[in-house]
């Protein structure tokens, strides 16, 4: 019978005639076990009927026989909470096993009853655990560790007052080294759930532990490697002892022992002066250990591509990694794809903006629509990162935009807003161009952005009061994000063109303070309304609106690139939880885990300051290309490396520059929607062969 064949939903009856059944028999043992696979199965299935159960599995106990045993102990652990009296006729058989000459049977037993939420059964697991922490058999010592920090959870009170946790600290001296392992993760069990119990470990300790690291499976090694950021070293040599056994944990083939193990690096990284100048070659090697996890599942790749955000945000000079590295693979989730963007975001720099800009060009012609809108996203971003990419960037995004791709015109006029108050007046050709699909703007991001260039710019835009009456007519039924925009914009266009603007002005604000159910526009519009009313409004001159202009007209703040900043304590805490989930959300543990311990680094003689976020050495010391030279018009490019993302290796293949930085007036680049019918045909093409 295949295991699948257990899944099947079955009435308490049902059961109850079968276990009869199968009793009856000579030799139930073999018919007894399908049946508690069945009851395991219907566990797992939610059949929380079967509590009823409980007398007839509480004597299947009664044979000498283990997998049954542990079959009914499971289904006493699950549903002991549910039937309390019932559940009490199981301690005398546990009683006995735990005095059992069988260490697997007393193990059993006392993972059982320390895993019962009921006082009777902690009770028991309270007094067993006491003695069997001192067990002869390591898998028994093992069971009790853990049967600790499962009661710590259940009453801490009771647990503290017998002396268990003290008990589980003496383990770490055992001579087992599986024991010494599991009491380390026990210990860390209890220490993050008492809020008033923290691990400590001396230095010789430390030093043992890490030098059991070869020796232990990669289970103990990930219990060892998290039980060493308990150690505060008092020097930096004592640091550099520790990080020395842990480096080679880096070319394990277990992801969470390669993350736990940079974890602790960067860790200790805080205790030792230069870190990577200690350690020759340690960036590089840190670089590589990551990158060999992005040939694993997405999953993972997800968790390793974050924790390398948090190591780029915080310590970018003990990471080596090239932005070709995180180039998208033609069958990346789109998780995936967005989170590399981030990353290419934040290795982008003027020696290999171009190498960037060729490859976001080649997303942004991506057929999936939010593949392209991300590429195009990512422009702007850049643009405003970069200032000596940023005409480049607008040249680009321009050429995208005459191809009229509703999706990319739209995701084009965001990204150019923000370069317009970015750097004020020097992209002002650009406005006209964007402004001309005003009609074809239907997303709320893009229609603000448009109004708003409007009314920011209405000198530089053809027939501006036309484009502003277009948008004043749909106000009613606009989205509030652009009726905002749209008051705002009407009034800066009226006190720079009184003549045109009344009429626009009078109609939107008896709209936004008459017919408008939201009380925050029609606040809006009484502001306005009283402002440009008010009889001081000329001011001293007699200028026409000079008060409205002086607050409305004054030129925006410079939005600045704000990507890279993070709050340096929750940066400091997240790299102390590198390889959990904690590290994925880039935000304060606690407010993702409301119980969560804060985590900080330890004062101590050898801690060091902070350091500036730099890139390392062997990165820093390349020879940057000239970025001048790289964005001047006459520039021809040279062939540039394109990373062939039908493979899950990094392997780089030639290739032609891009026409787009090309500007020779002879050579048409091909044009955007060309591009996505050339690739529809080759995709139909290969479903035909």
């Amino acid at each position: 019978m295949s295991d699948s064949k257990y899944f099947a939903k079955c009435k308490a009856s049902e059961i109850r005639a079968e276990i009869d059944q199968a009793k009856k028999k000579s030799k139930p043992h073999a018919r007894v076990q399908v049946v508690l696979k069945k009851v395991v199965a219907n566990i797992i299935l939610g059949k929380n009927d079967l509590a009823v159960l409980m007398p007839n599995i509480i004597d299947l106990m009664t044979i000498d026989d283990f997998q049954i045993r542990k079959h009914a102990s499971y289904f006493v652990v699950h549903y002991a909470p549910l039937n309390q009296k019932d559940a009490q006729a199981a301690l005398s058989f546990y009683s006995r096993f735990l005095s059992e000459s069988n260490p697997g049977l007393r193990s059993l037993a006392l993972k059982t009853v320390s895993s019962v939420n009921l006082p009777s059964y902690l009770t028991l697991g309270v007094a067993a655990a006491k003695h069997l922490l001192a067990d002869p058999s390591p898998r028994v010592r093992t069971t009790a560790a853990f049967a600790v920090a499962r009661m710590f959870m259940f009453d801490q009170k009771k647990v503290m007052e017998a002396g268990l946790v003290d008990a589980l600290n003496e383990l770490l001296y055992d001579e087992n080294s599986t024991v010494v392992a599991n009491a380390l993760a026990a210990l860390s069990s209890v220490t993050e759930t008492g809020a008033s119990l923290g691990l400590t470990i001396d230095v010789s300790h430390s030093l043992a532990l890490a030098r059991s690291l070869s020796e232990a499976n990669e289970w103990r090694q990930c219990y060892i490697l998290n039980a060493l950021m308990s150690f505060v070293p008092q020097t930096s040599e004592d640091a550099a002892a520790v990080l020395e056994q842990v480096i080679p944990c880096l070319s394990h083939a277990n992801s969470a022992v390669v993350l736990n193990a940079v974890k602790v690096i960067v860790y200790f990284s805080n205790y030792i002066p230069a870190v990577e100048n200690s350690f020759q070659g340690l960036p590089r090697r840190i670089g590589s250990s990551l990158m060999s996890l992005l040939g694993k599942s997405a999953e993972i790749q997800f968790l390793v591509l974050r924790n390398i955000i948090l190591l780029l945000l915080g310590k970018r000079y003990l990471l080596d990694v090239s932005v070709e590295q995180f180039f998208w693979k033609f069958n990346d989730p789109i998780y995936i794809k967005d989170t590399k963007l981030e990353i290419i975001y934040l290795l982008a720099s003027e020696s290999n903006i171009a190498v960037v800009f060729r490859e976001l060009e080649e997303y942004a012609t991506e057929i999936d629509v939010r593949t392209a809108r991300k590429a195009i996203r990512a422009f702007g971003n850049l643009a405003v990162k970069l200032p000596v990419a940023v005409s480049k960037c607008v040249d680009i995004l321009l050429d995208l935009v005459s191809d009229e791709l509703p999706y990319v015109v739209q995701e084009a006029s965001v990204v150019l807003r923000n370069i317009f108050r970015k750097y004020p007046g020097q992209f002002n050709f650009a406005i006209p161009q964007i402004v001309r699909h005003y009609k074809n703007m239907t997303e709320t991001d893009a229609r603000v952005a448009i109004v708003w260039m409007i009314g920011q710019f209405p000198n530089h835009v053809e027939d501006a009061e036309h484009v502003l009456s277009y948008y004043v007519s749909s106000f009613p039924t606009d989205p509030i994000e652009v009726q905002y925009a749209t008051i705002t914009a009407t009034v800066k266009y009226y006190v720079k063109y009184p003549a045109n603007g009344e009429a626009l002005l009078l109609k939107v604000l008896k709209w936004a303070t008459e017919e408008s159910d939201n009380p925050d526009v029609r606040d809006r519009g009484f502001f306005y309304w009283r402002m440009i009313t008010n009889e001081a409004n000329n001011g001293k001159t007699g200028g026409f609106q000079e008060k409205t202009k002086e607050i409305i007209i004054d030129p925006n703040p410079i939005i600045t690139s704000e990507n890279e900043n993070i709050d340096p304590t929750i940066l400091e805490e997240l790299e102390l939880n590198i390889g959990t989930l904690a590290s994925v959300y880039l935000k304060s543990v606690k407010h993702v885990f409301r119980f969560a311990k804060n985590k900080q680094l330890q004062q101590s003689p050898a801690l060091q300051e902070k350091r500036k976020n730099e890139a390392p050495a062997s990165e820093a010391s390349n020879e940057p290309i000239e970025a001048l030279a790289l964005f001047n018009k006459n520039y021809t490019f040279k062939p540039l490396p394109e990373v062939n993302r039908n493979s899950s290796t990094s392997t780089y293949i030639s290739n032609r520059s891009s026409d787009a930085y090309d500007s020779s007036e002879s050579e048409r680049k091909e044009s955007f929607t060309k591009k996505i019918t050339r690739r529809a045909s080759n995709m139909t093409l290969r479903k035909k062969h």
